[in-house]
């Protein structure tokens, strides 16, 4: 991976928060709010973990993500103001597996309670040459078993009076996730056989694939979106969509889409509508959650691909 020159600024900035942390950050979790003081202060270092809080939640917490809506969670350069907001916090929520390097020096300023959210799935996660794939929260039952219930037992520990809502939030939430999950099989299973091969801005599907029965034939970025390719991989990737027949090839809202256009143009294939992977859409998008993001990257690839959405 080559180096840029704004990684160094990145890591003073990311180092300097965390010395004003540690000075500063004393006191109790939570601050006024929290268990008897009004609803739970949660942050997520990402929006689509920020819904999953929203689902188990309710109205019994108050929800913020770190990084925006359409932001990237690889590259995100955290801000003086995310001091307050981790310091406060009754739950932290990040997902682990190197996700969010950024956020690895804060962790230790967290005063409530810091959840990694993949630790129970962990033994199933994927390499990527030396990195461990993070993105498994594209798998509905993955979310099931690692998400939810690493969510739902941190409201519990730190709001116990209202844990019988906390765990039927949870339950109804895994109804539709089983649900999306027939719904998306059965919309995968009308493309043809030999066009289910998927190529993206940014190898972040490959739990997505294998669960769907799709082969992951290639992307330009690797699994963290601060890789640089080279022309040569680039090019390589262009004789690959060429090779197996790629009908179409896909980018991701959170990634500049240069690169895959040039791969299309080279490769004469068509660009995708565009996936939601890092980050749910914005409001309006019919994808501001992540049931809407699934549900709008399988019509994306369903039909780019050739079947029936």
């Amino acid at each position: 991976m080559k180096l840029r020159a704004e990684d160094g600024r990145r890591a003073l900035a990311v180092a300097a928060l965390a010395a004003l942390l540690t000075t500063s950050c004393g006191g109790t979790a939570g601050g006024d709010d929290g268990p008897g003081g009004g609803p739970l202060q949660v942050v997520a270092t990402m929006s689509v973990f920020a819904d999953f809080a929203e689902a188990v939640g309710g109205d019994l917490v108050d929800v913020t993500s770190l990084v925006p809506v359409g932001g990237d969670p690889h590259t995100f350069e955290p801000t003086p103001s995310v001091s307050a907001e981790i310091s406060d916090a009754d739950v932290v929520l990040d997902n682990g597996l190197g996700l969010s390097p950024w956020f690895e020096p804060l962790a230790t300023n967290v005063s409530g309670e810091l959840v990694i959210l993949t630790d129970a799935i962990a033994e199933r996660s994927l390499r990527a040459g030396e990195k461990i794939d993070p993105h498994m929260w594209m798998v509905p039952t993955f979310v099931d078993e690692g998400y939810l219930t690493a969510i739902e037992d941190a409201f519990t520990k730190a709001d116990p009076d209202n844990a019988q809502t906390y765990a039927g939030n949870a339950d109804a939430y895994r109804e539709r996730l089983a649900g999306l999950d027939a719904e998306l099989r059965e919309q995968f299973a009308t493309i043809p056989e030999e066009n289910r091969k998927l190529v993206t801005s940014h190898d972040a599907y490959s739990y997505f694939a294998d669960h769907y029965g799709l082969t992951v034939s290639g992307s330009v970025i690797g699994v963290t979106t601060e890789e640089e390719p080279s022309a040569q991989a680039v090019t390589q990737l262009v004789d690959t969509v060429r090779r197996e027949n790629v009908p179409a090839i896909f980018v991701e809202t959170t990634v500049n889409p240069d690169l895959i256009d040039q791969v299309a143009r080279e490769a004469g294939v068509e660009v995708g509508e565009p996936l939601y992977g890092d980050s749910v859409g914005e409001p309006g998008s019919g994808a501001a959650d992540y049931l809407g993001m699934m549900r709008a990257n399988v019509a994306s690839i369903v039909d780019a691909l050739g079947g029936r959405s």
